[in-house]
């Protein structure tokens, strides 16, 4: 009986040091991963400006200094006399 209560404490043993080591595991991977996402580089916050934008709402319309009637909107200069 004392062999078999032996075998039974060992095993338990190694089953709860295999378990300790695989939350080791687990923890340690968890924190490499956690320490790789922290270093990774934000993308930098761009603001765009835009030259001819007469009312600053990030678009030139027609009719602002910026408008080339050649190459925007139904490339139409002047007074459109079709109907």
């Amino acid at each position: 009986m004392s062999f078999l209560r032996a075998l039974i404490t060992r095993t338990r043993a190694a089953a709860v040091l295999a378990g300790l080591l695989a939350l080791l595991f687990l923890a340690g991977a968890a924190t490499v991963s956690a320490v790789r996402a922290d270093a990774t580089p934000h993308p930098a916050t761009t603001v765009t400006v835009t030259v001819g934008d007469g009312n600053g709402d990030g678009r030139i319309d027609e009719d602002e200094p910026g408008w080339d009637c050649r190459t925007m909107g139904n490339r139409v200069c002047g007074t459109d006399t079709r109907h």
